[in-house]
């Protein structure tokens, strides 16, 4: 578990690393968003690299557990559209709260492992196998689908011109989607 400074400097870097990329983060400015020195964060991560990772690390941890808590089958939803439905619209809501994490993901994909995105997608896979085991869509086209989405859907909602509605645009892909699984 980190000290409350190396929390402080993980969430100054996981903002600029998010905005700015690992090539554009500069540690001076992780620094100073955090409220401390370079020379702190350099003692405490000891390189960029060293920082970057800690900050994948962390944050996939306390999202994946997040992530797993929202793949449970709701025995009271019997639609199987009311189930996906459900689905969809929790991971936007984890996709939102954690767009900063997920931004990097998209992102520095050539500097971070496939593990992190290979994780998501076979957790929201083995889900839907279990949730449509008689559906027709590749499962795991199916969860990169979803996924893909749901990150476009929520950075058009973050930049300034917004080319579409959010609820609509969730609502449409939950409608097209019911129809190809045959919900």
């Amino acid at each position: 578990m980190p000290t409350n400074t190396e929390q402080k400097i993980l969430d100054a870097a996981l903002e600029v690393f998010s905005e700015k990329g690992y090539s554009g983060a500069r540690t001076r400015i992780i620094a100073e968003k955090s409220g401390f020195t370079e020379m702190t964060l350099f003692r405490k991560f000891e390189t960029k690299e060293n920082l970057f990772n800690r900050v994948l690390t962390e944050n996939k941890e306390r999202i994946m557990e997040d992530f797993d808590s929202l793949l449970v089958i709701d025995e009271e939803l019997t639609d199987p559209k009311d189930q996906y439905r459900r689905l969809v619209m929790n991971l936007a809501e984890l996709v939102e709260r954690n767009f900063e994490y997920v931004n990097i993901i998209v992102y520095e994909r050539q500097r971070i492992s496939n593990s992190i995105t290979e994780t998501f997608i076979v957790h929201l896979r083995n889900y839907l196998k279990k949730v449509f085991p008689n559906h027709k869509t590749d499962p795991n086209v199916l969860s990169f689908m979803i996924l893909s989405f749901l990150y476009f859907i929520i950075l058009n909602k973050k930049t300034e011109t917004q080319f579409f509605d959010l609820d609509q645009a969730i609502e449409e892909f939950i409608n097209y989607n019911s129809k190809c699984l045959e919900l």
